[in-house]
This record gives C-alpha cells, sequence and structure tokens, in this order.
C-alpha cells in the first residue's frame, strides 16, 4: 500500500513539473499555484490506471514491432497512454504529436528518478 501511494505522489509532482517545463501550448494542467494539485492528481490517477490495464495489453499485442524497433516503439506506446488520458482527464491537455511524445518521455524520466529518491528514504 506505501509503495502504491509513494508512487502515486511521484506522479503526481512529476505530471506538474513537466507542466510547468513544458510550454503552455503543449503541456498544461488548469489552475495556478496550488490549484494545480487537483488537476495533476487526477491525472496522476488516471495515467496509473491506463498503464496498470491497458499498456499491458497494448504491449503484448506489438511486440514484433517492439522487436524490430529495438524497443523504441515502446515510447510511442508510452505516447499514446498519454492521449488516452487526455482525452479523458478533463484539466489536463497536451497539444500535438510532439507534445505526447516529450511529455511521455520526459514524465517517463522524471517519475523514475523522483521514485528512485523518495522509495530509498
Amino acid at each position: 500500500m506505501r509503495n502504491i501511494l509513494i508512487r502515486i505522489i511521484t506522479l503526481t509532482i512529476t505530471i506538474i513539473l513537466v507542466a510547468y517545463i513544458f510550454p503552455d501550448n503543449m503541456i498544461r494542467l488548469e489552475g495556478e499555484g496550488w490549484s494545480m494539485i487537483w488537476p495533476a492528481l487526477i491525472t496522476a490517477l488516471f495515467l496509473a490506471l491506463v498503464n496498470l490495464i491497458v499498456k499491458p495489453i497494448v504491449s503484448i499485442l506489438t511486440i514484433p514491432i517492439n522487436i524490430l524497433t529495438l524497443g523504441l516503439f515502446s515510447l510511442i506506446i508510452n505516447a499514446a497512454m498519454l492521449w488516452i488520458v487526455d482525452y479523458f482527464v478533463k484539466g489536463f491537455s497536451v497539444s500535438g504529436i510532439w507534445g505526447y511524445f516529450l511529455g511521455a518521455l520526459a514524465i517517463s524520466i522524471i517519475n523514475s528518478v523522483l521514485y528512485k529518491i523518495l522509495a530509498e528514504k
């Protein structure tokens, strides 16, 4: 239970950081300051749910393409998961294919680093 809570907290922090790093026309959260926490938390919960349910199915179906591209197709799968979240979550928006691709890449990297830092303590 503690592990799941740490993962949701790190994903929420990561989404807020990515919204600040990228320009508003690429990745955007509704609200300013502390009011960004609720849309980020809802986005993090939905992204965790999509990664738990949809991503394994898509990953298994695309194993041949993933082998041919030496694993680079998994970045496209991550971008597609971000697109699903953008479609269903109201306070989170991503624009353009580069927004999905770079956003998924940044979320993956920052979330991994934050989870390593927080999980050790």
